[in-house]
């Protein structure tokens, strides 16, 4: 029988406060601010025994049992069991509006949100604890399957309701069973085609901006069945700015086709942005005009939505691409990891606004999360030893040769000049390339494969007239030197100049001498004649790898 696998996405569906009488949004309102105030209570008793409640060999795990009994009396218990007729912080008598189901789904909200602070505190140093005073607003609870329902009632008021668990007057009345509230949703077609994927296994209700939401957690599960017998081949993905996406598929017998995805309309939206929140931010300082900071939020707001949904809609393009190449490939992708980049983009380093704003606008990190997230709801393995996602480090993978694994140069940003054996082509290109060949060397299968052609370059010799280059040496030195604490060797490196992203001809991508040197290199075949792919197969030889 074939494993099962699967993937938890989120399905955010509006809530129709306007069709909900003023008792149903009051009593919906209580049950929020109970479970927050519930949650921060579990939150400060985990603060207050945390070395006691912290296990795991990483120390990042908070032990469950024990917060329960720290917090709940237990006299019905099993046969053996004793009986807690006191406990140090008794949050069932403190907070008597509260099932005990409800009290443990508070409880575990606390936990998950300790757990996610301790996993940063591992990455970084400076994190804020879930109890700084400076954490307001509401907090809600995980709501699981046995205590909500969603149901299709087609009425006058709503199609679709969210059909919860209303125990805040039980303890007051005595009553065995919990009442129910019933609130109506906005739910589209898109909003029932992701919900019908899997099964809806909890939910969260909460607010913002004044707009009441519930979000669906959704578990889509899957059979992993046996891999056809396809050719191996993979797509080294280079992310950039300009162009967002650079992808070149690399096949067991060629270096097959490079692809482009550009979002000019996101990056001239993004600079009007940016504009009008520089005008806002002079008005601000002069005190000139009411209300900026609040149109400056909204900006913000706006800005933030418009800049995700360009990145779903490239994200979607790649995706439709790799469908096409997983009918003929049994596909492994590549994609460049930045480490550092934003190090360049802080204030005082002599870099310009615009430099900065071109790095702050860069969200790479967001593309290479929807590509993963994505292609798992497809039934990828992302993560562990048999991922078919790697993340490689794109130190010096834009200004190593392909061809001879030398260092060359860039006169522009678009354009790659090797001086050691004359090989000219775009820059993202001869990235996507290298990040390729570096993920065939990570994986050992892939490099004892017919992909093992590919993970060393070709030694080329020098040719005449191109300046003192020392022959069969790599002119990249064994360790670039660490220029500041915290901030690599590629924050320094020609590949991130970003100067010369520029609207002048001479200094863009639309230079004639770089569209006559580089766009015709994207048709779907090698960009060399068979003879030299041969020689290339045939080649020996290594590329510095940081």
């Amino acid at each position: 029988m074939a494993n099962t696998m699967g993937v938890v996405i989120a399905v955010k569906v509006p809530i129709k406060t306007d069709r909900m009488t003023k008792r149903a949004r009051q009593r919906l309102r209580q049950i929020v601010g109970r479970d927050t105030r519930t949650i921060k209570a579990h939150l400060g008793v985990i603060e207050q025994h945390e070395k006691q409640l912290i296990i795991g060999r990483r120390k990042t795990r908070i032990n469950e049992s024990l917060l329960h009994e720290l917090t709940l009396t237990a006299i019905y218990v099993k046969k053996g069991a004793s009986q807690r007729l006191s406990v140090l912080h008794d949050l069932k008598q403190r907070f008597q509006r509260i099932s005990q189901n409800e009290l443990a789904e508070c409880r575990r909200t606390a936990i998950a949100i300790w757990e996610s602070y301790l996993a940063l505190r591992e990455k970084r140093a400076s994190v804020s604890r879930p109890t700084s005073k400076n954490r307001s607003g509401r907090i809600p609870r995980w709501i699981f399957t046995q205590r909500f329902n969603l149901i299709e009632d087609n009425n006058s008021a709503a199609r679709w309701w969210l059909d919860i668990r209303d125990s805040l007057d039980s303890r007051r009345l005595n009553r065995r069973t919990h009442r129910r509230l019933r609130i109506p949703l906005s739910i589209s077609p898109i909003h029932l085609e992701q919900l019908s994927k899997g099964k809806i296994k909890a939910i969260q209700i909460f607010t913002k901006d004044g707009k009441w939401w519930v979000t669906f957690s959704v578990q889509i599960e899957f059979e992993k069945l046996p891999e056809e017998l396809k050719p191996l081949a993979v797509l080294g993905i280079d992310l950039g700015i300009k162009k967002t996406i650079c992808s070149t598929l690399l096949t067991e017998s060629k270096v097959s086709e490079t692809r482009y995805f550009k979002q000019d309309e996101k990056i001239a939206l993004m600079e009007k942005y940016d504009r009008l929140v520089s005008s806002l931010q002079i008005q601000r300082d002069n005190h000139s005009s009411e209300g900026v900071i609040q149109r400056l939020k909204a900006i913000r707001r706006k800005r933030q939505r418009v800049s995700i949904e360009y990145d779903r809609l490239i994200v979607h393009q790649l995706l439709e691409y790799i469908a096409e190449l997983e009918k003929k490939y049994t596909l492994y992708i590549a994609i460049g990891k930045v480490f550092g980049i934003r190090n360049t983009a802080k204030r005082g380093n002599r870099r310009g606004k615009r430099f900065r704003g071109m790095i702050h606008r860069w969200t790479f990190r967001r593309v290479t999360n929807m590509i993963k997230h994505s292609l798992a709801q497809r039934g990828w393995v992302t993560e562990g030893k048999d991922s078919r996602i790697i993340l490689v480090h794109e130190a010096w993978t834009s200004i190593i040769c392909w061809k001879c694994g030398h260092k060359g140069r860039r006169p522009k940003q678009s354009l790659f000049i090797c001086p050691h054996c004359g090989f000219k082509t775009n820059a993202d290109r001869n990235g996507s390339l290298n990040i390729a060949r570096r993920s065939i060397r990570l994986i050992r299968h892939l490099n004892e494969s017919g992909l093992g052609r590919w993970s060393s370059p070709e030694r080329g010799t020098a040719p005449k007239a191109q300046g003192k280059i020392s022959r069969g040496k790599s002119t990249l030195p064994k360790r670039p030197p660490i220029l500041m604490k915290g901030e690599s060797a590629v924050v320094r490196s020609v590949q991130m100049d970003l100067f010369s992203f520029c609207e002048k001809t001479d200094l863009s991508d639309h230079d004639p001498a770089v569209e006559k040197a580089v766009e015709n290199l994207t048709a779907v075949e090698s960009d060399v004649s068979t003879s030299k792919q041969k020689k290339e197969a045939r080649s020996m030889g290594g590329m510095p790898f940081q």
